[in-house]
């Protein structure tokens, strides 16, 4: 069975492509731990690598949003991963991200953000 590393092998970095500070990390890979079920279960569900590269793209995006985040109002202290994934996601997609030149570059992400908001109900 694949996993996550096997269609992006940076994947086990993105913490530290997301950090400000070395304090960031361990709150990265926090995030990262509740996001690998959620790209698992793409996998399982045999959605096509492409589709599943796109979807990580833009998972790592929102990591990075939500440290960039973290870091400016100083929520270091009361950080809870998959509490900051939570309300970093809705029905309605996710956080406007800083990255994203565009309209359709926004509705792919907050399409991938509605995907995991979904899997993090039903878990």
């Amino acid at each position: 069975m694949q996993n996550p590393e096997d269609i992006v092998p940076e994947f086990p970095s993105w913490p530290e492509s997301w950090k400000y500070q070395d304090e960031d990390v361990p709150y990265g890979e926090a995030l990262l731990e509740v996001m690998r079920p959620f790209v698992q279960s793409m996998i399982e569900q045999g959605l096509a690598r492409k589709t599943i590269r796109r979807h990580m793209g833009y998972l790592w995006l929102l990591g990075g949003e939500i440290i960039r985040d973290m870091h400016i109002h100083e929520q270091h202290v009361d950080f809870e991963a998959e509490d900051a994934l939570r309300d970093a996601v809705g029905s309605d997609g996710g956080p406007l991200c800083r990255h994203i030149h565009g309209n359709e570059d926004q509705r792919a992400f907050d399409t991938t953000c509605r995907k995991l908001h979904t899997f993090l109900q039903k878990s």
